[in-house]
């Protein structure tokens, strides 16, 4: 989710989108800053990325969280979270590494994207071997060529934010505008980007994109 300037905004809309009785069956344990975690950390995903997750000391905790949204200006808010979720969540074993038997070779190659610090997420894989992904805070999709090193960047409209990246039938980008409440695609030919508002003004944070077999997104 991307930084809001408004605590007070996120905090409403998060309790007044999630019902009680979803908190409730939400695995979170009880304890102090409970209903602040369920209450905002669902305004983006389940309690199960939490619940499911490796756990993490405090100070972690605390830098996982500020990539997500800013609580810096509600100090008491930000510790409050960030205790609970280090007391009920620390580091543990659940989803460790296991050591595979054997010899076993494993390569990995990195390519750095040319806007930096903004976080790059969610890359997709087009039929032609090509990579496309969602630059949320650097407000731009990119591709990449991955035989050639080659990459672009496109810049999206004002505050689009985009959360994931799709492809239709013919390889045309598709985002979510996660912060204006847009749904966009991006003409790689021209760079023209066009955008759709979402037909509800309630729907400001949409996430993932699915086509459909008729192609309908």
């Amino acid at each position: 989710m991307p930084m809001l300037s408004s605590l007070k905004f996120v905090i409403a809309a998060s309790f007044a989108l999630v019902p009680s009785t979803v908190w409730a069956q939400g695995g979170l344990p009880e304890g102090n800053g409970k209903d602040l975690v369920a209450g905002i950390c669902t305004g983006c995903h389940q309690t199960d990325m939490i619940t499911r997750s490796s756990g993490y000391s405090r100070e972690h905790w605390k830098e996982l969280i500020g990539t997500m949204i800013d609580l810096s200006p509600d100090q008491a808010t930000q510790s409050a979270i960030t205790q609970y979720l280090a007391e009920k969540f620390p580091p543990n074993t659940q989803r460790a590494a296991k050591t595979v038997p054997g010899p076993v070779q494993v390569a990995f190659k990195e390519w750095q994207v040319p806007t930096l610090g903004q976080r790059a997420r969610d890359p997709v894989e087009a039929p032609d071997g090509t990579i496309w992904w969602a630059g949320q805070f650097g407000n731009l999709i990119g591709h990449l060529d991955p035989a050639s090193g080659a990459m672009k960047e496109y810049q999206l409209p004002p505050n689009a934010k985009p959360h994931t990246i799709t492809l239709d039938a013919k390889g045309t980008p598709w985002y979510s505008g996660n912060m204006n409440g847009t749904i966009g695609k991006v003409d790689p030919a021209t760079g023209k980007a066009t955008e759709y508002k979402m037909p509800d003004p309630k729907a400001k944070d949409p996430h993932t994109l699915v086509f459909d077999q008729k192609g309908i997104l």
